[in-house]
């Protein structure tokens, strides 16, 4: 349980608020009972009906001692620790006879050195419903505390009344000053209690208690202001919504969109974190902005809006924001983070975000101007999370730049990363955002981020980012600004947000993509990433939820055809393209296929969930295997706009599936390793060959075999970087290379002329004609391709339907003579066989000497750097490297009789030698 000490007195450095909590004695003390009352409203524990606990804790140096009765879920052997309510969302607990028994027996010998305990409430049964993390300071000597006013924010209109209580924990001499004049005297006593009548018209008061015991003196302080007129006055010209810098590096012009609010002011790093009059922004329409000035160049500055006197949001523009997760990021992830200001604490969880200001920050400068973005027919886009592509401490953008190398070899083009902006706590898929302009910190900074995506340009990859634009979570600050406290849900009045989802599957809270207000607010979030961070496209999480068609639990009616969910993607997409017109757009929309059909024409790519029956065929099982619908012809669309897909982070993994449900037959069994390892080499071989863009879900290409249910759907997952240095994996991870290479290399993969058999039968064909179509192709350009895969358990006589008569040869084994089709060819389980009627593979070695002649000496082999290659009788002129399939990975001279192959994966190679005497071939293993 991560702890964050919320002390109940925090808000403003010198002030002392009990808003939350409260406590009986005023001054508790570790070794008398203690009754604490909490009021739960604003917690996910607000009009909660079942029981509700305390968990609470000591802190000594890094370890949390728990008391006994901390134990999920509760039981009553833990009454102890059950709380009463007293009041529709307060609960009271006594800890009885004091506080220190309370965590006997696990913290013995526990003496009057007790300072501080750590708390929440949390219901019985879990930690799904609690409130935040909360502490109690005991009395330590004398003190001095404030009983009213109980709101740390205090607006008050001139004439009004201000009643000031305070309390000292013994007899005192206590005075209270107003802007340092004296209003108020208690002699020798334990409270001070006074009306101040408010005279001022304008501007902020501070107002000062002090106690004095005869030996030491407290003080307390709080600022109250006078409501004024609000300001009406238009922006400075070229002024948007969000933090404005200037050329002058100590000034910068802030402006908030807040509809339907009458009040705003700015506070901050730069206000001690007090809300102060002169801080109050001037009002222009629905805007609210305000300049700030005398800043420190360079210098960071947290800061947040109050609006309406009570609404305390971060900036919804802000590229950096600030949270209480950050004390969990790495240095090495993120170093020099700013600490989150503790002055500017909050018990209520939902107002810990802060935004970021920096003037005169150094631009980012990008070192790839001329990226091309690949074309659809030939896009192979990568997808990964990069908190489960690293291990613990690494998951940051700079071990992802030292992995393109990795994911450029594979032969993926793009690579589309989950959710990056910034998100509910560190271990997130990203799929509850809050802030759609800052980059979340947990996997680096900004500009660690932009030269992630420059690195990918300069290697010839796009950066494609998912987007959860159906939703956002709280606290984004256009939910919190017209939002219901108690119902905790949207108020109908909010110009952004529904009330209730108007469709099934929905988390979190549902945008109105109707109303001009979403509209503006995407299509700004969209330009901001392709043009700041030169992002290449997104991936629309939920695009079928872009709709304000109620359908809350149908999903067949919701999936149907939506003429006013296809205006509202095509509008959102025209807006895109106005400044980035080839912006790659892919929509997760799985819905009616005439709607998909339609959007497809429009420009849009669209994922194609064929996981299942991919899953099915490599498993063994026909119900459910046909594989025809991964092609956009079979779905009757006009162009090759479709994603199909075997695998993605939202299905279960086929080389889990194999190992769990595969079949069996006498020795084969689809449940052994290498044989299922063997079964998605069968199963990448058909899906690469389909035309059009494809898509590889991370570690799919080495087999990864942990179910997306481990831990939990969303949760951590481990990550298996050992699985490279597998060989069996490792020649998985080669032949999806080796067939990607073949799909972005010849034309025949692009064509429209596609024909499926096989359907539901687990002997699965795809014939693929050039166009223009020849039976006597006279170069790769015209060849035409024929992939037949045994997705059986058993051997298979398989009637293959060539195009026509004549020779084909099979990229992975022996050419074939067709004299008739079909032609009948034998297959064993889980066979796959590439037939093309050019040959394409003329450096393929058809033989291979186990020992060279004499005088060729190669050595060491196994080899892990430099391999020697000497000879006393022959000159060594070239070499070439093939992969155990053929594919030539390595070709130069030999230099000074060796050759460094320290760039090449681990694995069995070829060596094919050109000397004086001759040419010749020996096996070699890369360690």
């Amino acid at each position: 349980m991560t702890k964050y000490f919320l002390y109940i007195i925090f808000l403003f450095p010198i002030v002392t608020y009990s808003q939350v909590v409260t406590t009986d004695p005023t001054f508790p003390k570790a070794n008398q009972p203690l009754k604490i009352t909490v009021d739960v409203t604003g917690t996910s524990l607000a009009d909660f009906a079942g029981d509700v606990y305390i968990w609470t804790w000591v802190e000594r140096g890094s370890v949390d001692i728990n008391a006994p009765t901390n134990v999920n879920p509760a039981t009553a052997a833990q009454n102890a620790a059950k709380c009463i309510k007293t009041a529709s969302n307060t609960y009271e607990i006594t800890l009885s006879p004091t506080a220190l028994d309370f965590y006997k027996p696990n913290f013995t010998g526990v003496s009057g050195d007790l300072d501080k305990i750590g708390f929440l409430l949390k219901e019985g049964a879990s930690f799904d419903k609690k409130t935040g993390d909360l502490s109690i300071t005991f009395a330590q000597g004398f003190a001095l505390s404030l009983t009213s006013p109980t709101q740390p924010l205090i607006f008050l209109n001139q004439g009004a009344p201000l009643t000031i209580t305070a309390n000292a924990s013994e007899a005192a001499d206590i005075t209270i000053k107003v802007n340092n004049i004296v209003v108020a005297t208690q002699l020798a006593s334990t409270s001070i209690d006074y009306i101040h009548t408010v005279t001022e018209s304008s501007g902020s008061s501070t107002v000062l208690i002090e106690a004095f015991n005869g030996s030491e003196t407290k003080s307390i302080s709080f600022v109250y202001n006078i409501r004024t007129s609000v300001v009406n006055q238009t922006r400075p010209n070229g002024v948007i919504d969000g933090i404005n810098y200037t050329a002058d590096p100590t000034h910068v012009i802030l402006s908030l969109w807040a509809p339907l609010k009458s009040s705003a002011y700015v506070f901050g790093d730069f206000t001690n974190w007090q809300v102060l009059s002169a801080y109050q922004m001037k009002k222009d329409g629905e805007h609210f902005w305000i300049e700030l000035s005398s800043l420190v160049p360079g210098e960071e500055y947290a800061f947040q809006y109050l609006v309406d006197e009570s609404i305390r949001v971060a900036d919804p523009y802000s590229d950096k924001i600030l949270d209480l997760d950050d004390q969990f990021i790495p240095s090495a992830t993120y170093a020099d983070l700013k600490p989150f200001p503790s002055a500017a604490l909050s018990t209520k969880w939902y107002e810990n975000k802060l935004s970021v200001l920096q003037t005169n920050q150094a631009p980012f400068v990008w070192e790839t101007t001329d990226f091309q973005k690949p074309s659809k027919e030939d896009l192979v886009v990568y997808e990964l999370l990069v908190r489960d592509f690293f291990a613990d401490g690494q998951r940051n953008y700079q071990n992802l730049i030292d992995t393109i190398s990795y994911i450029k070899r594979l032969g993926a083009n793009a690579i589309e990363l989950m959710p990056v902006m910034e998100f509910g706590g560190n271990d997130s898929w990203g799929y509850n955002p809050t802030f759609m302009f800052a980059p979340d910190k947990y996997y680096g900074t900004k500009n660690k981020f932009k030269e992630f995506i420059d690195a990918c340009h300069k290697q010839g990859i796009a950066v494609i980012l998912d987007i959860a634009m159906n939703q956002q979570d709280m606290p984004n600050p256009y939910l919190m600004m017209d939002f219901n406290y108690t119902t905790f849900k949207p108020n109908p009045t909010n110009k952004f947000f529904n009330v209730e989802a108007t469709h099934p599957f929905n988390v979190f809270y549902d945008m109105n993509h109707e109303s001009s207000y979403t509209q503006t607010y995407l299509d700004t979030i969209n330009q901001y990433w392709l043009n700041e961070f030169k992002v290449d496209g997104f991936r629309f999480d939920l695009s079928k939820g872009f709709t304000q068609k109620n359908n809350p639990t149908d999903v067949g009616a919701w999936s149907a055809y939506d003429a006013s969910r296809i205006a509202l993607l095509n509008r959102m997409a025209t807006q895109i393209r106005v400044h980035s017109p080839d912006a790659i757009l892919i929509l997760e929309h799985l819905s009616d296929n005439v709607e998909e059909k339609i959007l497809a024409q429009n420009g849009f790519l669209l994922w194609g969930n064929m996981s299942y029956a991919f899953a099915q065929s490599s498993t063994g099982n026909s119900d459910g295997s046909d594989l025809a619908w991964s092609s956009h012809k079979t779905r009757g669309w006009d162009n090759s706009n479709l994603v199909a897909y075997m695998e993605s982070h939202d299905e279960e993994r086929m080389m889990y599936r194999n190992l769990q449900f595969g079949k069996a037959s006498g020795s084969y069994s689809i449940k052994n390793v290498n044989t299922a390892l063997e079964r998605v080499k069968a199963a990448s071989t058909f899906y690469f060959s389909i035309p059009g863009p494809k898509m590889i879900w991370q570690f799919g290409e080495l087999g990864y075999d942990v179910s997306i249910e481990s831990g939990g759907r969303t949760s951590m997952k481990p990550v298996k970087w050992e699985y490279y240095s597998s060989a069996n994996r490792f020649a998985l991870y080669n032949h999806f290379s080796e067939i990607i290479s073949l799909k972005k290399m010849y034309s025949v993969f692009e064509t429209n002329d596609i024909t499926f058999s096989g359907g539901s039968n687990l002997v699965k064909q795809l014939t693929l004609r050039n166009s223009p179509y020849t039976s006597t192709p006279q170069s790769a350009e015209e060849m035409n391709a024929q992939v037949v895969v045994n997705f059986e358990v058993a051997n298979r006589n398989v009637p293959i339907s060539f195009p026509h008569t004549g020779v084909w040869y099979n990229y992975f084994g022996t050419s074939v003579n067709v004299t008739t089709t079909p032609f009948n060819i034998a297959l064993a389980p889980g066979q796959y066989m590439l037939f093309t009627d050019f040959r394409i593979r003329e450096d393929i070695v058809t033989g291979v000497d186990d020992e060279l002649i004499d005088w060729v000496q190669v050595y060491p082999n196994p080899v892990e750097d430099v391999l020697i290659i000497q000879s006393e009788l022959a000159r060594v002129s070239s070499a070439c490297i093939y992969s155990i399939s053929g594919v030539k990975v390595w070709e130069g001279k030999v230099t000074k009789g060796s050759i460094d192959i320290s760039n090449l994966h681990s694995g069995l190679y070829i060596l094919d030698l050109k000397t004086s005497t001759g040419q010749y071939r020996k096996k070699i293993l890369k360690l």
